[in-house]
């Protein structure tokens, strides 16, 4: 289930980028007092609530600090080693069918085999299988003999089972230790983010709670 893919597309989304950043902005642009007077009265809305010292900040200013210079110190750290474990192919391919799509015009049955054998190191049974298919995939058969073959696979089918087998191979059993690293740092960097922008919401929404009471009656 965890793989290095999985990691690839974690929180790369645009969407995702601009709604995780909204506590933040919303924070420096909407309710900071001390840039008031640049937006014609928009900052400290929170101090300008109806029943004044009901909400007051959660975490002090410094610990927020720390919060968000841990959480980007910790995502910093898993980038690193993602980029230092990830395998390239998984890093260069958006996903499993875009790396077929890139490779398969390309791929010699010298490549072919030498996959094969990676293969064969990691899912003995799927080697077998493409072997019992495709009996020139064995190194001990000739590279002519090989290349022969290769060019009676009218269909691709089987360079499609070999790069598919390959990707996932790489994406499943390359450096397990450094992908369990980087998803921890990952996770917690995220959770140390999320707890300033968590504590300022629930400041916003005690605001408006008390706000909308006020006007109810």
């Amino acid at each position: 289930i965890l793989n290095w893919h999985l990691l690839r597309g974690f929180g790369q989304s645009v969407p995702a980028a601009i709604t995780m950043s909204t506590p933040f902005v919303g924070y420096m642009i909407l309710y900071h007092s001390q840039i008031e007077g640049y937006l014609g009265g928009l900052g400290g809305l929170l101090e300008q609530q109806s029943e004044p010292g009901r909400c007051l900040p959660w975490i002090d200013f410094s610990e927020r600090l720390n919060l968000v210079y841990l959480g980007l110190l910790l995502l910093g750290i898993g980038t690193i080693l993602y980029k230092i474990f990830a395998p390239g192919i998984v890093k260069g391919a958006r996903d499993i069918n875009d790396y077929v799509v890139e490779t398969i015009d390309n791929v010699s049955a010298r490549n072919l085999r030498s996959m094969c054998a990676t293969i064969h190191s990691r899912r003995s049974s799927v080697a077998l299988t493409l072997l019992q298919r495709a009996p020139w995939l064995d190194r001990k058969t000739s590279l002519k003999t090989a290349s022969d073959a290769l060019k009676k696979d009218n269909d691709n089918q089987i360079k499609i089972d070999v790069l598919r087998s390959f990707y996932s191979i790489q994406d499943r059993h390359t450096a397990r230790a450094a992908l369990y690293w980087v998803l921890a740092f990952y996770s917690f960097g995220f959770f140390l983010l999320a707890i300033p922008g968590l504590a300022f919401t629930g400041r916003v929404l005690c605001v408006v709670s008390y706000d909308l009471g006020v006007f109810a009656q």
